[in-house]
């Protein structure tokens, strides 16, 4: 029994934690083009400009668009739960 709860709670671990990580690298991600406050530049749009909800819509017309830009490419493997992690730290302080 003492084994089954180890690799359990080691399991349930590393599913936690391999998701806040995952969520950490694509938030440096979007710093790559969106800058590192995500107030873009004079190529991209700030992403503090739009609102929360509006973000997660255009997150996932992305993700169901069958067009072959950036975002579309970065958005396809994301989940609808990924988007709203994303949203909340992007628009924590906002």
């Amino acid at each position: 029994m003492t084994k089954f709860f180890f690799f359990w709670y080691f399991f349930t671990c590393n599913i936690i934690f391999a998701d806040e990580i995952k969520i950490s690298i694509i938030l440096e991600n979007c710093k790559s083009c969106h800058g590192y406050n995500y107030e873009g530049n004079k190529y991209i749009d700030s992403l503090l400009d739009i609102e929360k909800s509006d973000f997660i819509t255009k997150m996932n017309e992305y993700k169901y668009s069958n067009d072959n830009y950036a975002m579309n490419r970065i958005s396809k493997v994301l989940t609808e739960k990924d988007i709203k992690k994303i949203a909340e730290l992007i628009y924590e302080n906002k």
